[in-house]
């Protein structure tokens, strides 16, 4: 009787591995899309002055 169970009991933990491993998970495909958006310059509004102390 032990062993019955027994047995039974490691065909079932048999069968839920086997049915486990089969079973594996949909592999899901995405494709990203890569948009360059230009811009105009900056306006350039810096000035550089220079100054100049002499001794």
């Amino acid at each position: 009787m032990k062993r019955t169970i027994i047995v039974i009991s490691a065909f079932s933990l048999l069968g839920l591995m086997l049915v486990s491993c089969s079973s594996e998970p949909e592999t899901t495909t995405t494709t990203t899309r890569q948009t360059t958006v230009t811009a105009p310059p900056p306006p350039s509004s810096m000035s550089t002055t220079t100054t100049h102390t002499g001794y």
